[in-house]
């Protein structure tokens, strides 16, 4: 009978509100290449929400601003995407995983329009790189600000770009001059269920340039998942407009395998190969997730030596700033930062692209991470 009563009270609603009404009121609410496909016998809710890092809480959201009708509706199902991909489906309700069908993909394959149903969003975040320093200067900052965009150009490509703001350095001979920000072509795809795939290709953090490759194999209702990441860098630097920059040389390539350990929500992470600056060894990541964050500690040895530290990423606030119907302002979904106790020579050192690594993105899409979050 309950089934039936959610069922009914679910049909009414969509009586009183159509596919339009329902993608209009999405989009108000910051959602962005709404998708509304009402079958017969189930509703079917594609969307993109940026400002959320938990893509739990962008259903939770999706449900409330509907109506809470649709909290318990069996019978809907919301597939979210990320960097203009769906990610699987989850039903309303239970917001059990199951991986796209083909229906899925075709007609998101139909519908998905990129230019017109994205808003041109800036993107507000720090930089800050700090270590121990010496006896006159005991604590060496470098901290930016950020505002970058991300422009999307085809299913799952798109442009990174913006400016950084230096605001204070006592790190590195930087420079306090204006400069462009990280910038670089991103593709971002899921070919088959559960094989994501991620290319990079331009400037990156750390002053690398160059290409990076990822792929990672887990399936979305698993603990198990299975990365492999490469590229090929080189060192540049920017002051003001001035550009240096030396030969593309640096090559890594690692793999790992991740394990959610089904305790409080941990995982634990090997990697091993050749990290930046052709450092062999291995590391050891055992994380912690959070709702409004996750934390992480980590320890390597390689061929430079051995050290261990902390992680840890959230999204900053406020989020919004300012939001119109084509144009949002707001504060970056994802701040990470890692602090090794080694600060003199890079032990097991990736760069970071200017978005979550596929291990850190999959993470949050784990349907026993997104029953925790919401039910």
């Amino acid at each position: 009978m309950r089934k039936l009563g959610i069922s009914f009270v679910l049909c009414f609603y969509m009586l009183g509100m159509n596919a339009q009404q329902l993608k209009e009121e999405l989009g108000q609410a910051g959602f962005e290449n709404v998708l509304i496909n009402d079958g017969e016998d189930s509703l079917k809710i594609l969307f993109e929400y940026r400002e959320f890092r938990q893509p739990a809480h962008s259903m939770r959201y999706a449900s409330l601003v509907l109506g809470r009708e649709m909290e318990e509706a069996n019978n809907v199902t919301y597939i979210p995407q990320y960097h203009n991909v769906p990610m699987g489906s989850y039903s309303g309700g239970t917001y059990q995983f199951n991986a796209l069908s083909p229906q899925h993909r075709d007609y998101f394959r139909e519908n998905n329009q990129v230019f017109k149903n994205y808003r041109w969003s800036f993107r507000l975040q720090p930089e800050i790189v700090s270590r121990f320093g010496y006896y006159e200067d005991p604590f060496e900052t470098k901290f930016n600000i950020i505002l970058d965009t991300r422009i999307y150009l085809a299913r799952g490509l798109s442009l990174q770009t913006g400016i950084t703001v230096p605001v204070s350095n006592n790190l590195d001979n930087h420079g306090m001059k204006l400069r462009a920000a990280p910038s670089m072509l991103h593709y971002f795809a899921q070919p088959v269920n559960s094989h994501f795939i991620s290319l990079s290709a331009g400037t990156f953090y750390n002053d690398r340039y160059g290409l990076d490759l990822e792929y990672r194999y887990a399936r979305l209702d698993s603990p198990w998942s299975f990365g492999l990441a490469g590229g090929v860098t080189g060192f540049y630097r920017l002051y003001g407009l001035e550009y240096y920059n030396e030969p593309m040389d640096d090559l890594y390539a690692v793999a790992d395998v991740e394990w959610r350990t089904g305790i409080e929500h941990t995982s634990l992470k090997l990697t091993a190969g050749q990290f930046l600056y052709e450092d062999k060894g291995v590391r050891l990541d055992l994380i912690k997730q959070f709702a409004a964050a996750e934390l992480g500690l980590f320890a390597a040895r390689t061929e430079n030596g051995t050290t261990g530290g902390f992680q840890f990423a959230f999204a900053l606030f406020p989020g919004k700033i300012l939001r119109g119907k084509k144009m949002e302002l707001r504060t970056t979904e994802e701040f990470r930062w890692e602090y090794t106790y080694n600060n003199e020579s890079p032990v097991a050192q990736q760069f970071r692209i200017g978005m979550p690594r596929l291990a850190d993105l999959l993470r949050n899409y784990n349907e026993a991470w997104i029953n925790k979050l919401i039910n």
